[in-house]
């Protein structure tokens, strides 16, 4: 049957029936795809990997589109940060310094103190120290033997009648001795004793009376001022009165006089040096 082009469809089929392929349409090169769509391929591949990673990893929601450049970047870097462990930080220990209990020792040098030249300059000074407290001692062990021995029975005096003197004012001769001192100069016990008796007693004036421990009297006459009652017990050095010119006097002064065993006056410059006071 003829067409429009002048041929019939059975004279095309036998035309093609007799023709051989060229070399240009090859059945072996024919269906693989060129260079070009393979490379286009490639990226589309790549961009849809990309886009299904990024989702996954940042959790954004994938039909957000990005508005700006900014937000383009910012799952990438979340992508990064995500996918690299952040090293957990350490604190360093720090040594701590505790204070110490033993004693510091001074910024002089110590080599110095251990040499014998330092040694033997250490020596005296010990010897000195061991010095001073043998004094102390020896202080403290007068004072407590001084505290019982015999003393003076005031300070700041002159003697001006002695024992045993005869003068128009004693009819039998003097029986003690006089120390003449101002008025109001204390008067101390001369030993450990006992007071016998005050009071006024004549020509004696304000007398007291001390009965010592070898039954030894004192008395103590024209006082000013007495200090003690009868009874009292008072020691050597005992403040007991104060010297005055009561009684038969021709001035201030105080009458001392000592009777052994309560009998009769002894000299008492005399008794009272063998008991170690030199008046």
């Amino acid at each position: 049957m003829p067409t429009r082009e002048g041929r019939s469809v059975s004279a095309r089929r036998t035309a093609g029936k007799h023709r051989r392929p060229g070399r240009h349409r090859s059945p072996a090169t024919g269906s693989r795809p060129s260079p070009p769509v393979l490379f286009g391929t490639a990226v589309v591949a790549s961009a849809a990997a990309y886009a299904f990673q990024v989702p996954a990893a940042t959790g954004d929601d994938t039909r957000r589109a990005p508005s700006t450049s900014t937000d383009l970047a910012a799952p990438a870097l979340s992508t990064r940060t995500a996918a690299t462990p952040t090293p957990t930080p350490t604190l360093a220990k720090t040594p701590v310094t505790r204070p110490s209990s033993k004693p510091t020792a001074p910024d002089t040098p110590s080599a110095a103190a251990s040499t014998p030249a330092a040694e033997a300059s250490a020596k005296p000074t010990r010897r000195a120290q061991r010095a001073t407290r043998s004094s102390k001692r020896a202080s403290l062990t007068s004072l407590a033997r001084a505290r019982r021995a015999w003393v003076e029975p005031l300070s700041g005096y002159r003697i001006t009648a002695h024992f045993g003197q005869r003068a128009s004012l004693w009819s039998n001769g003097h029986t003690g001795t006089d120390l003449a001192a101002p008025t109001g100069t204390p008067v101390h016990a001369v030993g450990d004793a006992v007071v016998v008796s005050v009071g006024y007693d004549g020509a004696y004036g304000n007398k007291i009376v001390l009965r010592h421990n070898d039954g030894t009297e004192t008395w103590y006459g024209h006082l000013s001022a007495t200090l003690v009652d009868a009874g009292q017990k008072v020691i050597a050095g005992t403040l007991i009165g104060r010297v005055g010119a009561t009684g038969h006097t021709t001035g201030p002064h105080l009458h001392l006089e000592v009777r052994p065993g309560a009998a009769d006056p002894v000299d008492a410059e005399s008794w009272l040096r063998e008991h170690g006071v030199v008046l």
